[in-house]
């Protein structure tokens, strides 16, 4: 029984001109880090529940609160992603 491929999602273009984290800071490589796994799991959600087409600009979303993922910047990055990923799935 073969399964049907799911339907692409529309591309996505998303600029982020600042992203503001209280915490710890991050030195160079784990900034990078957190950035790949932000972009990676940004693109992996959007394929699976792609964002309604938006137009303009927001001037600021509060996304939801993070998990106790402060430690590693990799998994800081994916919980970034999936607070994005709700608060834009629910508007703003």
């Amino acid at each position: 029984m073969s399964r049907a491929p799911a339907p692409a999602a529309a591309p996505l273009t998303l600029s982020i001109e600042r992203l503001r984290l209280d915490g710890p800071a991050l030195s160079p490589l784990q900034t990078q880090q957190l950035q790949r796994a932000f972009a990676a799991e940004l693109t992996r959600l959007h394929r699976i529940e792609p964002l309604a087409p938006r137009s303009g600009a927001l001037a600021s979303l509060q996304a939801p609160p993070l998990g106790a993922a402060t430690g590693d910047p990799v998994r800081l990055g994916v919980e970034l992603a999936r607070g994005l990923h709700r608060a834009l799935v629910r508007g703003p």
